[in-house]
């Protein structure tokens, strides 16, 4: 074919189609969260449809012939409706099941094909001295670019997860060669006679003309859809992340409510036990005469009700706690954990081995928080453990840098390596319905808030299984928790 190329114009023309492929992509992206997904839908293929068009006539723009181009109106017309119905098509097809590759294959063809049919349309627009033959291996072959090129940036975007920047704007620029490939590729496959010239009709516009119109009118439609979309996407990431704000406050809350009502079936049972001793000694002592026999049972119901009373006293220092922190015994905050805990642990036949260091320092900490993360520790001990018993190990020793170290051990079935990855994660629960997956997670805030740190360790083979989780306490909290 006469003429040649300006590579600029022609790396212009890449530019639109990438851009356009961009826009649409991003309209398909709102699909996913828009209360209009159609609407959206629609305005991608428009998008990208636009994008093909002002791609074709900027790209031929780029084709510099020894005479002007002039193109009729009604195929040029027909052309931009193709290429606009060709793409809302495919971009249908693939937001209707990002995860078929049936959906994904059918769409990328059917964009391929409308590209080609954009092209070879638009080309009809030019009438010549002399007939125009095609190369059929060029003509195929720029279908079958433009087909594969489509298909890998489809590809890009099947996966329905979290949206990537990066992955866009590849598939950004794969779209840009599948329509600038199948454009110049087409372009090559034209064979004009030698002497052939365009031929201007009435109403024929020039390419200089169109080209100035189109572009301009499709890069300002898509520059506008660019502010809307980031305008969107800036007001959607603020209300989702008020959402998950407003959702962890409100899990939080309840986790705090749920350890309330295991604290508080933890005192009913141990008060019970209590009550009914101290109900069956004081009608024995009061249907017997008052001798050695009833003087015992007298005195095993002052035991009870001193039991009662510590047990009442430990439970209230999980609420009565100071408004700031103090010096604290590590050593207190454990046997007060284990007061309440007292009833089932004997129930569910687990043993409890102390290891108090002497030396272990008093810390400067919030008690309150404390005893929470001891508690949360040996209840989850005890879910281990409950269906055959063990063994509950806690040891209390000071640390080289001068505070405290706690280990809560048992033996139950172990945490797998999968599970001890995601362990610390809010709202991960290996525990089912009957969790909520945010103990450990506050559990390790409250440390991290301290100064401290807490570590886990782990195994499930069989005759070994158990947890161990490591808390090391400096003797004093940072003085601005946050920034702990």
């Amino acid at each position: 074919m006469p003429g040649t190329f300006d590579l600029w114009t022609v790396l212009f023309s890449f530019t639109i189609a990438s851009l356009a492929g961009f826009v649409a992509f991003e309209s398909m992206e709102h699909t996913r969260f828009s209360p209009q997904p159609a609407v959206w839908t629609f305005v991608s293929g428009l998008t990208l449809g636009l994008g093909i068009w002002s791609m074709h006539f900027v790209g031929m723009l780029a084709w510099q012939p020894p005479f002007p181009l002039y193109y009729s109106i009604v195929p040029t017309v027909i052309s931009v409706v193709v290429a606009i119905l060709s793409s809302w098509l495919a971009i249908y097809l693939t937001v209707s099941d990002r995860t078929s590759s049936r959906s994904i294959v059918i769409g990328s063809f059917v964009v391929g094909a409308g590209i080609c049919a954009m092209h070879y349309i638009g080309m009809d627009a030019l009438r010549f001295s002399e007939p125009v033959t095609w190369s059929f291996p060029g003509v195929a072959l720029s279908f079958v670019i433009a087909v594969f090129a489509s298909l890998g940036a489809m590809a890009m975007l099947r996966h329905s997860g979290t949206f990537s920047v990066g992955r866009q704007v590849a598939a950004s620029l794969v779209i840009g060669i599948a329509i600038c490939g199948m454009h110049y590729t087409g372009m090559l496959a034209m064979m004009l006679p030698a002497g052939a010239v365009s031929v201007q009709q009435s109403h024929d516009f020039s390419g200089a003309s169109l080209a100035r119109v189109g572009v301009g009118n499709a890069l300002v439609f898509m520059a506008c859809l660019l502010v809307v979309f980031y305008r969107d996407k800036v007001r959607l990431v603020k209300s989702t992340s008020e959402a998950q704000r407003q959702a962890l406050a409100a899990e939080r809350t309840a986790e705090r409510m749920g350890a309330a009502g295991r604290i508080a079936a933890s005192i009913a049972h141990e008060i019970n036990n209590p009550l009914e001793a101290v109900t069956n000694l004081l009608y024995l002592a009061e249907n017997g005469t008052i001798g050695m026999q009833e003087r015992k049972y007298l005195q095993s119901a002052q035991d009870e009700l001193r039991r009662i009373a510590e047990i009442t006293t430990h439970t209230l220092k999980f609420y009565r706690q100071p408004t700031g922190p103090a010096q604290t015994s590590l050593v207190e905050l454990m046997e007060s954990t284990l007061a309440v805990f007292q009833n089932r642990l004997e129930k569910h036949h687990i043993t409890v081995a102390r290891d108090w260091n002497p030396m272990t320092p008093s810390i400067y900490c919030r008690s309150g928080e404390i005893r929470q993360v001891l508690a949360n520790l040996v209840g989850n001990a005890i879910d281990a453990m409950h269906a055959h018993g063990g063994r509950l190990s806690l040891k209390i020793s000071p640390s080289a840098a001068g505070g405290g170290e706690i280990l809560v051990s048992d033996t139950g079935s172990g945490i797998s390596v999968e599970d001890q990855r995601r362990i610390l994660e809010p709202f991960f629960t290996t525990k089912g319905a009957a969790g909520t997956g945010l103990g450990l997670s506050i559990c390790a805030e409250i440390v991290q808030r301290h100064g401290g740190t807490m570590t886990l360790e782990s195994s499930t083979r069989p005759g070994q299984s158990g947890t161990t989780f490591h808390i090391v306490l400096p003797a004093q909290m940072p003085a601005d928790p946050g920034k702990a």
